[in-house]
């Protein structure tokens, strides 16, 4: 069965069979099989044991009418239901009721044919068994005596009778088909049940694999080929030829950064002391100069910005975990920053620094919330503030770090945390930066189990959330 719309086609096919095969089977014992004949049986000893009860009860009912008169009939009917716990109705030769009971349905009718048969008569519906036997006094009276009783259909498993009708009533086993019933609910719920656990199973597999594939873990493989050799089967050889085939271009792309970064810092070395050679010996040619130190650092920020970026998608789950306290964190960069955002006429306000304990990489941590903050004072703007705050709520604590620039489209508010990713006009290389800071710090806020997410303030500017998961 290679095929999944076979296997769930021929399992619901199954599993009406086994039902129906079973109410067969159910319905046959029921009726004609063991259990039939158990029925018969009962029910005949029952008319048996009833005929010869109201017999009896007849011949003694005939002596005292005969002697003592209809009062004393009455009297002796009575004391005998008592007795044994029976109903009994006394028909005389006019067809009215001595006992004056309420007749079960069909007893009037019985007790004529009786009358007019002159032999035993009896009825038997779905839960009453009732017998008409006629009688013949002295003085040449016709009557009939007419006795009922319950119809045992089933064994008494219960012996409080209370409890016996709630479960009856339950599970409808006082009517015919109450068991067939409950036989083809259950087939048909196990059946279902291991089906739909044979179709999930995998599939639960599938979302586990998926969830650390969105972690970061392009290891994952699952294993169902050996299993089943359906449409599952063929998804997860897909699945695992897809996070194969992209493990493999993860890995050569933080090959090629890492090989590219560290070629190129021997000559971005070697250039920087011919650079200062060059100085030393021409010095009219100070303005170039200048500018090809200007562009070597910026070439250098940029390899230093790489190598971070690399090491730390490669290592996602494995930094030093350590108690880090943002406000006194937070404290320290703001300070730098302040410092140095004097000369560019800008500014850094913290609004709220709450008492917030996290445990991470004190390194990564400072490094993402420094490029955050850098990233704000570059494009707030001229004589603006970048405004801080610092919340808990637990278990999250938040950062949140807002500039008075222009602000950016909704649409690259997840693109700004790729690496080299620049919006036009405003934020573009002119602006200063390397296009990897915002990466680096989305990448540091990942490995300490946080989030990170950009909106545009309402009044104008941008708005970058951290929150971090508290110790």
């Amino acid at each position: 069965m290679h095929s999944l719309f076979y296997k769930i086609f021929l399992s619901f096919l199954l599993i009406t069979l086994l039902a129906s095969i079973t109410t067969v089977i159910i319905s046959y014992l029921a009726q004609v099989g063991p259990y039939g004949a158990l029925k018969k049986r009962v029910e005949q000893n029952q008319i048996q044991a009833l005929t010869h009860y109201l017999s009896v009860t007849g011949l003694a009912a005939v002596k005292i009418l005969d002697n003592g008169g209809k009062e004393a009939l009455r009297s002796y009917l009575l004391d005998v239901e008592k007795q044994n716990h029976s109903r009994i109705f006394l028909f005389q030769e006019d067809n009215n009721n001595l006992l004056n009971h309420t007749l079960p349905q069909g007893a009037a009718n019985l007790a004529v044919s009786s009358q007019n048969s002159h032999d035993i008569q009896y009825n038997i519906s779905e839960t009453e068994i009732i017998i008409a036997v006629p009688l013949f006094t002295q003085d040449g009276q016709n009557m009939t005596l007419v006795g009922s009783t319950i119809r045992v259909t089933r064994p008494n498993i219960f012996i409080d009778k209370k409890m016996e009708n709630g479960w009856r009533q339950i599970f409808f086993l006082g009517h015919r088909f109450g068991l067939p019933v409950i036989v083809v609910l259950f087939i048909a719920g196990a059946g279902c049940y291991l089906l739909a656990r044979s179709l999930t199973a995998p599939i639960r597999d599938l979302r586990k694999a998926t969830q650390q594939m969105s972690k970061g873990d392009f290891s994952t493989r699952i294993n169902l080929a050996n299993r089943r050799k359906d449409e599952i089967a063929g998804l997860s050889r897909d699945f695992n030829t897809m996070a194969e085939r992209t493990q493999s271009l993860i890995r050569s792309q933080k090959r090629l950064l890492r090989d590219v970064s560290h070629e190129l810092r021997s000559p971005l070395t070697r250039q920087t002391l011919a650079l200062e050679l060059a100085k030393q010996r021409f010095s009219n040619g100070e303005p170039y100069l200048a500018r090809i130190e200007k562009e070597s650092r910026r070439l250098g920020e940029l390899i230093d910005q790489l190598l971070i970026l690399t090491r730390l998608e490669g290592n996602m789950d494995n930094c030093l975990k350590e108690p880090v306290d943002l406000h006194k964190l937070l404290t320290s960069i703001v300070h730098d920053a302040a410092f140095e955002a004097v000369y560019q006429d800008r500014g850094v306000d913290i609004r709220t620094l709450a008492e917030v304990t996290v445990s991470g990489s004190i390194e990564m941590i400072h490094r993402a919330l420094e490029n955050v903050i850098r990233n704000g004072l570059r494009y707030t703007a001229i004589g603006s503030n970048v405004e801080i705050t610092l919340s808990k709520d637990d278990p999250i604590a938040t950062i949140t770090v807002r500039d008075h620039g222009t602000g950016i489209p909704q649409e690259y508010h997840e693109q700004i945390f790729k690496p080299f990713f620049r919006v036009e006009k405003s934020r573009n290389q002119d602006s200063g930066g390397t296009g990897i800071g915002l990466a680096i710090a989305k990448q540091a806020i990942l490995m300490h189990n946080g989030s990170i997410l950009a909106r545009n303030a309402r009044t104008g500017g941008l708005v970058i959330e951290i929150r971090l998961p508290l110790s």
